[in-house]
């Protein structure tokens, strides 16, 4: 299930479980996100859910900016209508959030760590 992180300085400050439905994002109290700063506009921008289809793998989000008077950005570049892939960094106002999709996201392998001959030198082997 795909997860937006709410981020402030590098540190999650709120957790949002996206379930399939489209949320709607501003500083007004009927949003599914409300966002209580002054750079977010009462109606920001939507996360629009759409299902799988025909040609493609699995279902997506996307971000559309509604005429919002500072702009949505997705990795700080503004954006009116686009996708959202695993990792990306969205802004809505001052406001950064970080999207996960869990489908997409893989942990790699840890990398085993060796000693050297040298006294306190480690290193890791790449397969």
């Amino acid at each position: 299930m795909p997860i937006l992180m709410q981020l402030k300085e590098d540190i999650v400050h709120n957790k949002f479980s996206l379930t399939e439905k489209t949320l709607s994002i501003g500083r007004g109290t009927d949003n599914d996100i409300q966002l209580d700063d002054k750079t977010v506009s009462a109606h920001h921008a939507w996360l629009e859910w759409r299902p799988a289809d025909d040609d493609g793998p699995h279902s997506y989000y996307r971000l559309i900016d509604l005429n919002s008077t500072n702009g949505s950005f997705i990795n700080e570049e503004k954006i009116l209508e686009q996708d959202v892939r695993h990792n990306d960094i969205i802004r809505i106002g001052f406001i950064a959030f970080r999207f996960i999709d869990e489908d997409e996201h893989r942990f790699e392998e840890t990398s085993k760590v060796h000693k050297s001959w040298l006294p306190g030198v480690y290193y890791t082997k790449d397969k």
